[in-house]
């Protein structure tokens, strides 16, 4: 999982030309045909021209080097080179796959890199990846520091960084671990101020193996069973499975193990199947017998005699020991194993040789030739001597792969044979013609052609001939195709020509040969798009290109006409920056025309930072103060997209640096949210600073939910409004704080104590909530600890009158408990009704932190609260039996009564707490008092106020989410 994580920025790539996971569970992954078939299938997509030739499963599986030569790395170099490198990733590699690997990376063309991720390389096979260029991942620790701060955001990162030891796993296990109160956290916070609680590094397991051991404790008893049941499984096993399989071993109730698998839910990656996290599917890898046996007893106990049932059977016999089974043959026989026919080697060496002990025959590789694989070599003898053997339709398998590689002679054999091959279309819309004009065999085009073949002749998408020609670039196709009589205007399902493909491709020589053929340059695809609008947007930057744009000009092109975006060829050139763009300005009728979102061709230049299109355009004449359908100019995309340059020569040229789009902000709310200190500050003047969008967010309320000091600092030294907070509330520390941005927190603190003192870190929100009270409710013990040290205080009260002390008794965090404590809070402190803390946590019936104040902290368990209820006689009226047992062993009074008389056993009887009444007086050695009025108030009309982190602090809540600061009630 982290290795796929680790790398989902290349999957998301746009020139990723395709991606295989190598994944341990799922053992076909890591088969050399399965990674050849998961290639192909992505390749074919990423490039619609590419012949794949439709090869056996057995010749993937037997004959690896045929394979990628021929499935692969020929029909990849007969495509036109692309403009852009394109890369394929393989994750996960093992030292089995490396032979394939390398083969890939010979075979591979110039264009299509390579990208292997695996575990360290051993030594020993270092010599294999020579050519490579090796990037060792754990050296880049940004994306593992991000993951813990995402994670475990109450917990040092430098610190858990040491302790996971580069393991993604690790973190990951360790704040489920977390999650689920297995273990207590200490804070971690760096500083060494006495005040603040701080712990080693060596409180954290050292690890995974350490971690996994901590962890142990806290799971079934029967763990290493259920690890060897999962990793025993040839596949990952169902629920069911899992659970019967349990059943035989334990002996237990279905129940018993319902239970045993929730608890196993924190080292599970999915339930359903059965997939162990990371290290855990290491523990037994070795030692797997006790659970291949069980899988040997289920399946002999399922009556099942399918030839996969025969197989699975095989596999677990062939890793349990003699000993255990010494009849294994046997056994197979009886479940008919000497009936199958074996084309290849099963799952492994020992289990294909226990099924051939067993009566299964192995049949001859010779024996089972490839006809297409005959076929794409050009072996004519083979292909002769099969062609009576094979049905029709692999004959025109054939013949597509002959005509892919200009085999003639193979192809005039399967004519000869088979009239259907010649007019099948394959699912990815090859038929002979098609290929062999795409691959520039004009022997076997004219081959095709003599046999009556329609030039036309096409499959469903309407993919002709001429259009692959046109896009390969191969003249002499083209000439013999329209000399054939091929339409120069045929559309595909896509609405695209001939010439459209010519025109995307650059080759200007065919854009001429179809121009006087009478080609349309101004037929629109199925986008609206010309022949001029697909030529624009290839991002060429050679002569040559320049050169298709004059032809297709020449040749009648419309400049002005739009597409279904309303983009002309002016949009579409300033787009992507094209060099031809001065070539089309003449033609152009409206220098500031406007697509469907109301941008001309100046904001989309600046939007995508082409300067050389955006001072073209603006020689033209172009507007700079023009707005868009959200009511922003081209400065305000421009730092958008933080194009600094474009910026700066917008404000030289007099562009309204205040204008306010649709949501009221300006260029700088959006230059905020980069990490660019000099875009800010081209930005950034006393007036644009203090400016608010519709949501009351000025500049620095956006800054601050992003982690840019630099870019804080200028606001601040521009007079930025440091204590204005946006329309609901939310200040630039107390943002800052909730995105757990330490070092802006520490910036903005340290500013506005040299302005106002200590006193200014209080930061109430709209409803009367201090900062530190919300870091509590959000359990943010690491940046709690920080605006401590930094000098807040732990006496603050929300308008409740509750302190600290009473937000970390409610939400139950003994951590952030012990952190307040070493901080000085006051856990005596009482709120407006007289409630201590520790009413307060026996009303919300939390445990942990009543024994932490009681045990720890040392509170007096027999205070009163203003109707004179104890915490005694709150636990006992919401009949909590271990709250009120803790109480009594601390010392509270059960005798003790409340302002109309009652004591807590006269509570307890009244809400109808039997057994607690009794516990009550057998410790008071009492019976009921003299009455019973209404029972104590409980707090829950006073709730405390969940504060989220700011999931954004934005100008356009489509681009940055949502401004709201939201909350939830939590009783």
């Amino acid at each position: 999982m982290f290795w796929q994580v680790a790398n989902k920025r290349l999957a998301l790539d746009s020139h990723l030309a395709a991606v295989h996971y190598c994944e341990a569970i799922y053992p076909e992954t890591l088969e050399a045909a399965t990674i050849l078939r998961s290639i192909t299938r992505q390749l074919i997509q990423r490039f619609p021209n590419l012949v794949i030739p439709n090869l056996s499963p057995l010749t993937l599986i037997t004959l690896q080097n045929e394979a990628v030569e021929y499935l692969l790395a020929k029909p990849l170099k007969s495509l036109p080179q692309p403009k852009e490198t394109y890369f394929l990733l393989i994750d996960g590699v093992t030292d089995s796959l490396y032979l394939l690997v390398c083969q890939f990376a010979k075979s591979f063309p110039s264009w299509l890199k390579l990208v292997v991720v695996s575990r360290n390389v051993e030594d020993s096979y270092q010599q294999q990846f020579m050519d490579f260029d090796c990037i060792r991942m754990e050296d880049d620790k940004v994306d593992l520091k991000r993951f813990i701060e995402e994670r475990l955001p109450q917990l040092n990162v430098e610190q858990v960084l040491q302790a996971c030891q580069d393991s993604w796993f690790y973190v990951d296990q360790l704040a489920r671990a977390t999650d689920v109160s297995f273990f207590a956290m200490p804070s971690t916070s760096r500083q060494a101020d006495s005040s603040v609680y701080s712990v080693a590094t060596k409180t954290l397991p050292e690890g995974d193996r350490e971690l996994m051991l901590a962890m142990e404790p806290f799971l079934s008893p029967r763990l290493d069973l259920y690890l060897r049941i999962i990793m025993s499984s040839r596949q990952p096993p169902t629920r069911t499975e899992f659970l019967a399989a349990s059943e035989l071993a334990a002996n237990g109730i279905v129940d018993t193990l319902e239970a045993d698998l929730a608890d196993l839910q924190v080292i599970l990656d999915s339930l359903e199947p059965i997939i162990l996290s990371g290290a855990w599917r290491e523990r037994y890898k070795d030692d797997l017998e006790e659970g291949h046996a069980l899988w040997v007893d289920i399946i002999l106990n399922s009556g099942s005699d399918s030839a996969q049932t025969v197989i699975e059977l095989a596999y677990h016999l062939a890793h349990c020991s003699n000993d255990r089974y010494p009849n294994a043959a046997k056994i197979l026989r009886n479940f008919g194993a000497d009936l199958l026919e074996l084309r290849c080697a099963v799952f492994d060496y020992e289990t294909t040789t226990l099924l051939t002990e067993a009566g299964a025959v192995m049949i001859d590789q010779q024996s089972q030739p490839d006809f297409v694989l005959s076929c794409t070599c050009g072996d004519l003898e083979k292909v002769q001597e099969l062609s009576g053997s094979v049905d029709e339709q692999y004959l025109a398998f054939g013949l597509i792969a002959a005509a892919s590689r200009g085999h003639t002679e193979v192809c005039r054999h399967i004519i000869s044979r088979s009239n259907y091959a010649v007019h099948y279309v394959d699912a990815q819309q090859w038929n002979a013609l098609r290929s062999a004009a795409c691959n520039n065999h004009l022997s076997v085009l004219e081959l095709l052609i003599q046999n009556g073949i329609d030039v036309d002749e096409c499959g469903f998408a309407g993919r002709a001939a001429l259009r692959a020609a046109a896009w390969s670039g191969h003249e002499e196709i083209v000439l013999c195709l329209l000399q054939s009589g091929a339409d120069v205007n045929k559309k595909d399902s896509e609405g695209r020509t001939a010439l459209m493909a010519a025109s995307f491709m650059d080759h200007c020589k065919i854009v001429s040969i179809l121009l006087e053929a009478g080609a349309d340059p101004n037929l629109v695809d199925s986008t609206g798009a010309t022949a001029l609008h697909l030529c624009l947007a290839n991002t060429s930057v050679n002569s040559i290109h320049i050169d298709t744009v004059i032809k297709l000009l020449e040749g009648g092109s419309d400049v002005n006409k739009c597409d279904a975006n309303d983009r002309n060829c002016i949009h579409i050139a300033a787009y992507h920056g094209d060099i031809a763009l001065e070539s089309l300005l003449p033609f152009c009728n409206n220098i500031d025309a406007q697509d469907q979102s109301g941008r001309t061709a100046l904001m989309l230049a600046a939007c995508q930072g082409r300067m050389f299109a955006c001072q073209k355009l603006i020689e033209h004449s172009a507007d700079i103060d023009c707005i868009d359908n959200n009511g922003r100019t081209a400065l305000i995309l421009a730092a958008l997209h933080a194009n600094v340059d474009i910026c700066k020569m917008f404000i030289s040229l007099g562009a309204d640096e205040v204008h306010k789009d649709n949501d009221g902000a300006i260029a700088l709310h959006y230059a905020v949210v980069h990490p660019d200190p000099e875009l800010c500050r081209c930005l950034c003047t006393p007036a644009t600073t203090v400016i608010a969008d519709t949501h009351g967010n000025h500049p620095l309320l956006v800054a601050a939910q992003n982690n840019s000091v630099e870019v804080v600092k200028i606001l601040l030294e521009n007079n930025a409004p440091v204590h204005l907070p946006s329309h609901d509330g939310q200040t630039a520390l107390r943002i800052a704080a909730m995105a757990l941005n330490e070092d802006v927190v520490r910036c903005i603190a340290k500013f506005i104590i040299k302005q106002d003192g200590i006193a200014g870190l209080e930061e109430p929100d709209l409803e009367g909530i201090p900062l530190l009270h919300s870091l509590i409710i959000a359990r943010y013990l690491h940046m709690a600890s920080v605006l401590l040290e930094l000098g807040a205080s732990t006496f603050l009260r929300d308008s409740y009158s509750r302190t600290c002390a009473h937000i970390v008794a409610q939400t139950n965090d003994v951590n952030m408990g012990i952190l307040l404590r070493k901080a000085g809070c006051n856990f005596e402190a009482r709120d407006e009704a007289g409630r201590t803390p520790l009413m307060t946590a026996i009303w919300a019936s939390n445990y942990e932190i009543a024994q932490f104040m009681l045990e720890t902290v040392g509170v007096s368990p027999n205070s009163v609260d203003y109707q004179g209820a104890t915490a005694l006689n709150i636990a006992a009226q919401i009949g909590h039996r271990e709250l009120v047992v803790l109480l009594l062993k601390f010392g509270s009074e059960p005798s003790l009564c409340d302002s109309l008389g009652r004591n807590a056993a006269d509570v307890a009887h009244f809400a109808g707490h039997d057994s607690i009444t009794q516990i009550l007086k057998s410790a008071s050695g009492s019976s009921d008092s003299s009455g019973f009025g209404s029972l104590p108030t409980s707090p829950t009309s006073q709730c405390i106020k969940m504060a989220t982190q700011r999931s954004g602090i934005a100008t356009n809540p489509k681009i940055f989410g949502s401004a709201r600061f939201h909350r939830t009630k939590v009783l």
